[in-house]
């Protein structure tokens, strides 16, 4: 069996996750394993003055 595996980085709020959810729908079998969800909690997650999350402090 061949694996691909695509990684995908960026910045802060680039739009990495919005692309790699339209891989998902785009490519047979395909999972998405983001950092994100090793980092820590959603509720521990600093926002800016924009309203984005800031994964990066």
């Amino acid at each position: 069996m061949k694996v691909l595996v695509i990684g995908l980085g960026g910045v802060t709020n680039g739009g990495k996750t919005t692309l790699a959810k339209r891989l998902r729908k785009q490519l047979p079998n395909c999972s998405i394993l983001a950092q994100d969800d090793f980092f820590k909690p959603e509720s521990e997650v600093e926002i800016d003055e924009h309203g984005f999350k800031q994964y990066d402090g």
